[in-house]
């Protein structure tokens, strides 16, 4: 059974998450999305991190997509010219022009990744990731998003995404 039940539930989780650094967030947005969540706790580092990991990609002025099978969606990241205030714009279910990178795998290994269980190059050689366009900027980009491997557990967790949070951390224990 995939890990996502279709595309809708694939952009809930994984779109929805890669929005979260789209723009400079506050402590009073996340109390406001997940402080009815009996997980929630503050963090203000938390904060910190997600600006950062938005400042790095807005710097980084790359225009990626996502392709996902097992659901079929498809995600990009535009940070060429950001909107204002912002760091970039999110696209679930559209095509961006002229991109600099474009990433395939399926749903269960997007899942992984951003739990930060993929070995990337090895998936790159399995053809478990298949990348095309600028490398140099694909590696600036995993570069960038790197710090959000940390949050992706938590953001599971005040979500109530239970069963998606128990399949990342069954498989770090193989």
């Amino acid at each position: 059974m995939p890990v996502f039940q279709d595309a809708e539930h694939f952009y809930r989780v994984v779109g929805e998450f890669m929005k979260i650094p789209s723009r400079p967030r506050t402590i009073q947005e996340l109390r406001q999305w997940w402080g009815h969540s009996p997980a929630y706790y503050e963090n203000s580092d938390e904060v910190d991190q997600v600006n950062q990991i938005g400042e790095k990609i807005r710097r980084s002025r790359i225009a990626i997509e996502f392709e996902i099978t097992q659901p079929n969606a498809l995600i990009c990241i535009d940070a060429r010219q950001p909107k204002k205030g912002g760091n970039y714009t999110v696209y679930l279910g559209e095509s961006i022009k002229s991109l600099d990178v474009s990433v395939k795998t399926t749903g269960d290994i997007a899942h992984q990744f951003w739990g930060g269980n993929v070995n990337v190059p090895l998936a790159l050689m399995t053809g478990k990731i298949k990348v095309n366009g600028s490398k140099k900027k694909a590696l600036q980009m995993l570069h960038s998003i790197m710090p959000a491997f940390a949050l992706y557990p938590r953001y599971l967790e005040l979500i109530g995404e239970q069963r998606l949070l128990s399949l990342l951390f069954s498989s770090r224990k193989r």
